[in-house]
């Protein structure tokens, strides 16, 4: 592919009109090459464009044109000069004289038009874009003062004599807050490496049901301190997958969290891992917690972005984990899908791509 093909939406947006109704009509796949049948639909594509927007618009402004020079050199070959009437030769004057200048109009006006849209839109996205930074800004601020003001209160105790006694307590309050601080600047990082393109997997063998095993470890006190149930579902003799194992720790922790979180008390949690028909491994998160409105599942996994359920909004959180979390599986070449349904859970499900399955290991004789 040319490397224009390569660009992104944006930059498309710069380039000269022809060339970006070009990229419209065919965006570039994300393997790159080509195929004939590609090429005979791109170029049908532009021809319709071509036609409709234009060719039709130049003949329908062209035709009063072209009826007025017929009409006033008739008028003017009977009753003034008095010769022999020529309509045809009148007609292919007119049309050659008429037709590229309503051409270059008619041109012209489209691609103002044109313009003018894509001006309109990139100002929407830009004030969206600038309205969801301040939300994310504003609870930012609450998320990072919370467990700041926790640690600079629990330090001022400890230089209190008579709380001497209870020294130990704070120390752990503070390595708490501490530790969920380091939580947020983590998750700030990752978001910004995100969008920089700049992900650095370190592939390594990794064992899925262990895995899941650790992460259950980390989640387990969480979960019974909220009343909470959580269930395996591992498929047996499960490969192991190639791949970045504190990515994928990241991945599982984010969606157990967040069926933490949004789970209601004496709730239950699912866990479960399989390989998929198409040889990819899929993993999967279900609660039966509060659920995700239809018009809010396609927010969540964007950055800035969260729920605009009320219910959701009760819950702190920074809004970004969904959205490092299809980051890092994206960087793996796979994808992730939610199912959702308000009021009765949701299914956050991640599919690893069949080539970063690993071959059984091989058994010593």
């Amino acid at each position: 592919m040319p490397e224009s093909s390569r660009l992104s939406g944006a930059e498309a947006l710069r380039l000269p009109v022809p060339l970006r109704i070009r990229w419209e009509l065919w965006p570039p796949s994300p393997q790159g090459g080509g195929n004939r049948r590609a090429v005979v639909s791109s170029c049908c594509g532009w021809a319709r464009l071509v036609l409709k927007e234009k060719f039709l618009n130049t003949l329908l402004w062209s035709t009063p044109c072209v009826a007025s020079a017929m009409l006033l050199d008739y008028l003017s070959t009977i009753y003034v000069s008095r010769q022999v009437y020529t309509p045809w030769q009148t007609l292919i004057i007119a049309a050659v004289v008429s037709l590229p200048f309503t051409y270059a109009l008619v041109s012209g006006r489209l691609n103002v038009k044109r313009a003018r849209d894509e001006l309109a839109r990139a100002r929407d996205a830009a004030i969206r874009a600038n309205l969801s930074k301040t939300m994310f800004f504003a609870n930012m601020s609450h998320e990072l003062r919370t467990p700041l003001n926790a640690i600079q209160g629990f330090a001022e105790l400890l230089q209190q004599e008579e709380f001497a006694s209870r020294r130990l307590e704070y120390a752990k309050l503070i390595h708490s807050s501490g530790a969920h601080l380091l939580e947020l600047v983590n998750d700030l990082l990752d978001v910004s490496r995100m969008d920089a393109g700049k992900v650095e997997l370190k592939d390594e063998r990794v064992s899925i049901p262990g895995l899941i095993g650790s992460c259950l470890e980390m989640i387990q006190p969480r979960a019974l301190a909220a009343g909470l149930h959580i269930v395996t579902k591992i498929s047996a003799n499960l490969p192991d997958v190639m791949a970045d194992q504190r990515a994928l720790r990241q991945i599982l922790l984010n969606l157990l969290g967040n069926a933490v979180k949004f789970s209601t008390n004496g709730g239950r949690i699912e866990i479960s891992a399989h390989r998929a028909g198409s040889g990819a491994i899929a993993l999967c998160v279900r609660d039966q917690g509060i659920g995700i409105a239809d018009e809010d599942q396609a927010l969540v996994f964007e950055p800035f972005k969260q729920a605009k359920s009320g219910q959701r909004r009760a819950h702190e959180g920074t809004g970004l984990g969904l959205h490092i979390v299809k980051g890092l599986v994206e960087a793996h070449g796979g994808r992730v899908s939610l199912q959702s349904e308000l009021g009765s859970g949701t299914s956050v499900y991640v599919f690893l791509p069949a080539g970063r399955v690993c071959a059984p290991a091989s058994k010593a004789a």
